[in-house]
């Protein structure tokens, strides 16, 4: 930012045209505003932007069939909202800092401000009990282009989808309004949530499915075609189990029940479709019903049906697991049983990947990226300069005055604000170190019909002013 680096700063006395005695700063100083005009932003405290970026670090997993156990551990959705925050509120507080955590059905993602990816994993593990999870990593610039790429659904089972880009603005609005992210470090996120509908825009991916949830229409639709019409058992009725009960009626089927905790407060949720639906309560259901398909969409941290639980279905019943984390563990169900769960919905999201050229779509994605950096680097550094130039111009302007109530001639208290505006042009366009004695000379050569003795007044204003700006702390409270 601004440097003095050349020698000390030295007070003297020196004694004004009012009488008053005031410091004076020896000639021995050198200044480089430079940085501040084309490199970096101010954003709080001492340090600037591009160090802020740096310190940033995020560490994750896209579910995959080879780390499910350990998204499964990692992940925060079956957790209600008070659950959450004191998750988060932990991990903040084990590693010291704000963190950014983020869960979905289909991957796990936690960011860390102003620490290392490290020392982020080791406190992400240690309130997990694991030894190990095989996390992707990133720091810096790279964090927020591979936020850019999650948000526009680039890095997504189905490319483009859009339900992803809703769930991280939903996650960002959480930890505002439950007070675990501060406002600049939520500016981070921010900015990949705004880059990423540019992004969108330019590959073609305002047509695409909106999430996974397509890939289960596609299945209980086909499902439903096979079995002719049979019964259906819809566990659970929260957001996924209503959606599952309005494709099902959307796709004309009759016979459906929903097993939920609590059969009046399920009902009311849905009045005008509760005509169409069987309730029943966990304890009523035994599965005598004999359902040809269950869909399962519990949220809850552990399995529901398992070996000691087992799922009271028969064996020709084909089994759906929308749940996350999975509600239905394998030892649940008889060895005929089929099930799709988790795996079997990433395997469909593969196959359905095979309607784009995946590998072109990425490339094309990360060169927008990068365009899209360049011109987030730019704004940010154009707000700089524009910060910068005007706290120079405002400081100078506002000193003028002082300069046209001292003692002096009419003629020269009219100039001094056009004369402040000269010298802070001077100061601005100063692309390299300058010192005290190209300033004094800038301010005591000017062509203004302006006496020596006041001249010498601005140049000790200006100086001082000068030497101000080369602690951060100064610029902080500076208006854009």
């Amino acid at each position: 930012m601004c440097i003095r680096d050349r020698n000390d700063v030295h007070k003297g006395r020196v004694k004004r045209q009012s009488g008053n005695v005031v410091p004076v700063i020896a000639m021995s100083v050198t200044f480089d505003f430079s940085q501040l005009l084309k490199e970096g932003v101010p954003m709080d405290g001492n340090e600037h932007i591009a160090r802020r970026i740096e310190s940033v670090s995020m560490i994750g997993m896209r579910l995959s069939k080879d780390n499910l156990e350990f998204v499964k551990e990692l992940t925060s959705e079956g957790m209600n909202e008070p659950e959450r925050k004191s998750h988060v509120t932990r991990l903040s507080e084990t590693t010291g800092c704000d963190v950014f955590e983020f869960s979905t059905c289909n991957r796990v993602l936690f960011v860390g401000f102003d620490c290392s990816v490290s020392h982020l994993k080791n406190s992400v593990l240690s309130n997990s009990g694991l030894d190990y999870a095989p996390f992707d990593s990133f720091k810096g610039m790279e964090a927020w282009r591979h936020l850019v790429k999650i948000c526009s659904g680039l890095d997504s089972f189905i490319i483009g989808e859009l339900q992803v880009m809703s769930q991280f603005r939903d996650a960002i609005a959480w930890h505002k309004e439950s007070k675990l992210l501060s406002v600049h470090n939520a500016t981070f996120l921010d900015h990949a949530v705004a880059a990423n509908r540019g992004l969108r825009k330019e590959l073609g991916f305002t047509k695409t499915p909106e999430s996974m949830l397509s890939l289960g229409t596609s299945a209980i639709r086909e499902a439903i075609s096979e079995d002719n019409q049979g019964s259906i058992t819809v566990i659970g009725y929260g957001s996924m189990g209503r959606k599952a009960v309005e494709i099902l009626i959307r796709l004309g089927q009759k016979n459906i029940h929903v097993v939920t905790r609590s059969k009046v407060e399920s009902s009311k949720r849905t009045p005008e479709l509760v005509d169409l639906i069987n309730f029943k309560s966990f304890e009523e259901w035994k599965g005598e019903e004999r359902p040809t398909i269950v869909i399962s969409t519990i949220r809850n941290t552990f399995p529901t049906f398992n070996r000691e639980n087992p799922l009271p279905v028969p064996e020709t019943t084909k089994v759906m697991d929308f749940s996350w984390p999975p509600s239905i563990d394998r030892s649940g169900l008889s060895t005929e049983q089929r099930l799709m769960d988790m795996e079997y919905w990433i395997r469909s999201a593969h196959k359905l990947g095979k309607e784009w050229d995946y590998e072109k779509t990425i490339d094309s994605g990360n060169l927008i990226i990068a365009a899209i950096e360049e011109r987030f680097m730019k704004a940010l550094n154009g707000r700089t300069q524009s910060r910068f130039r005007g706290h120079v111009y405002s400081t100078l302007e506002s000193k003028s005055q002082d300069w046209g109530a001292l003692e002096c001639r009419s003629s020269e208290a009219s100039q001094m604000k056009a004369f402040s505006r000269e010298i802070a042009t001077w100061i601005c366009n100063q692309d390299s170190i300058f010192n005290e004695n190209d300033l004094q000379n800038m301010v005591m050569n000017t062509d203004r019909d302006i006496n020596s003795d006041l001249l010498s007044e601005i140049s000790f204003d200006v100086m001082r002013e000068m030497v101000r700006m080369s602690n951060l702390d100064t610029l902080m409270g500076a208006s854009a």
